[in-house]
């Protein structure tokens, strides 16, 4: 498998890593640890900084260039973690793109039995900490549009789920939910497709310091961006 380090990208935060993160859970990094080549299909992915791994559950994934593409075939495919992830707090942050015309109902990630990451629209999420609370809460930042590449982030303090943006990542829209958290188990197709691209997935197992918070992003802009 190939691995490229733990070395941030040229433009990047010229001295902080990912792995500079105290409750750094698992790190999917860009084009790392993917089996095969660009246009073929992957089976796994393995995290940068942990033993963990994502293997395809259902449908099909495919390699571009170093992102993965879930939105082959008819229904397009999903990826399931070895072992749920359900810490007590928690930050997710996601650098990803939607190629659908439009977005509706975009399945991103989910626990065993249902959402946990949904975008209702372009500018809409649907968070559920537990199985049963739809939190619905309008993004931050900039409307999602086709095909373009954006960071998306979501902490939460077993109180208050924030949700961070590239293009607003000092003011979070909030919900208040004291469920407890369902984990997180697969991302892609649930009953609904994931029409769109990952490119690098960071967990960590509490929420940020906001110094953390804007080193990684920085970090996952600049992956943004390549």
């Amino acid at each position: 498998m190939l691995g490229l380090g733990n070395s941030i990208i040229t433009g990047g935060v010229s001295d902080w890593l990912v792995t500079d993160l105290s409750d750094l859970a698992h790190w999917f990094k860009y084009n790392t640890n993917l089996t095969l080549g660009t246009g073929d299909e992957v089976d796994t992915w393995d995290s940068n900084s942990s033993s963990e791994t994502f293997t395809v559950g259902t449908g099909k994934v495919f390699k571009n260039s170093g992102d993965l593409d879930f939105t082959t075939g008819t229904s397009g495919g999903r990826m399931d973690l070895d072992a749920t992830w359900d810490p007590g707090t928690f930050s997710v942050y996601i650098v990803m793109r939607i190629i659908a015309a439009s977005v509706s109902n975009e399945e991103i990630m989910q626990s065993d039995s249902s959402n946990f990451i949904r975008f209702n629209n372009s500018t809409t999420a649907r968070i559920r900490i537990g199985d049963t609370t739809n939190n619905d809460i309008t993004l931050p930042g900039s409307e999602l549009t086709q095909n373009t590449w954006f960071v998306f982030g979501i902490e939460w303090d077993a109180s208050t789920i924030r949700l961070y943006q590239d293009t607003d990542y000092s003011t979070p829209t909030t919900a208040s939910d004291s469920d407890t958290f369902a984990g997180l188990a697969k991302i892609g197709l649930r009953g609904n497709p994931f029409d769109g691209q990952i490119r690098e997935v960071v967990l960590i197992n509490d929420v940020l310091s906001s110094s953390d918070r804007e080193n990684l992003m920085k970090h996952l802009i600049s992956v943004r961006d390549i």
